[in-house]
């Protein structure tokens, strides 16, 4: 079993310089968050409600017109999406034109008020509920928690602050946008906290976990603790990785790059 490495024994920077752009796509609605699945696609959510599927060279694909926009939005491998509704309790398997597959409803046995809930594995979930201040996972086949645990009160102790949760190489993300991101192992104990305050994304790229920090990326990996830090080559509100792709996103824009590292 590997461990998350609490140590930085390593801290590097480099610039990316002569990446090859693609193309930029204007979108008619204020973007409000972006994700990207493992193929490498590109979703940006609007805030009238749209999710607008882009390919790797910046061609539409689909759009989620429906009503409401999910409070937490995960597109996953791409083949099947995972979208959490606070306020109908509700979580649901998109296919990848945004039509549900699989709809569920969070029973009030289980999780009195879930505040946020992620996808854990191909069926299970993360969920934060605020009405224990717990972290819980929930295996909806079954109708069992195979963990519930108590939220530690001097990590984030108003949930209200925690924005999005992501469950990654067997560890469990927090954002909190006043104290930043904390790490959980897969039993629900804190394990890191990485202070950024006002930080309104996090995301993740082989084994690395990266974060914007004064106008560049800065890079965790998980399990050798070595830190770095990128430049990019514009300004953004959003900058996503892969292996291959570079989008630098701006209020009403998204530039698409060739990505070579």
């Amino acid at each position: 079993m590997r461990y998350l490495i609490i140590f930085v024994f390593l801290f590097s920077t480099y610039t990316v310089v002569a990446q090859k752009k693609i193309t930029t796509r204007n979108i008619s609605d204020e973007i409000e968050f972006a994700s990207v699945d493992r193929v490498g696609e590109l979703y940006l959510i609007t805030k009238k409600g749209q999710i607008q599927k882009f390919d790797v060279n910046g061609k539409l694909l689909s759009v989620y017109k429906n009503e409401p926009v999910p409070t937490l939005f995960e597109p996953r491998d791409g083949s099947r999406l995972f979208a959490f509704f606070r306020t109908s309790r509700k979580f649901e398997y998109w296919n990848p034109s945004f039509e549900a597959t699989n709809s569920f409803l969070l029973d009030s046995a289980f999780i009195i008020d879930p505040w946020l809930a992620c996808s854990s594995g191909d069926h299970n979930l993360w969920i934060l509920d605020a009405a224990d201040q717990t972290i819980k996972k929930y295996n909806p086949r079954k109708s069992i928690l195979e963990t519930d645990v108590k939220f530690p009160e001097t990590i984030s102790p108003d949930f209200s602050n925690i924005i999005f949760i992501r469950e990654y190489q067997g560890f469990i993300f927090f954002l909190d946008r006043e104290k930043g991101i904390h790490i959980f192992n897969g039993m629900g104990k804190v394990i890191k906290s990485i202070a950024v305050q006002r930080l309104s994304y996090f995301n993740f790229v082989g084994e690395e976990l990266y974060y914007p920090v004064d106008g560049q990326l800065r890079f965790l990996n998980l399990f050798t603790g070595e830190e770095r830090t990128m430049k990019l080559p514009g300004e953004f509100t959003m900058a996503l990785l892969t292996d291959e792709r570079l989008f630098l996103i701006q209020t009403n824009s998204v530039d698409f790059f060739e990505f070579k590292p």
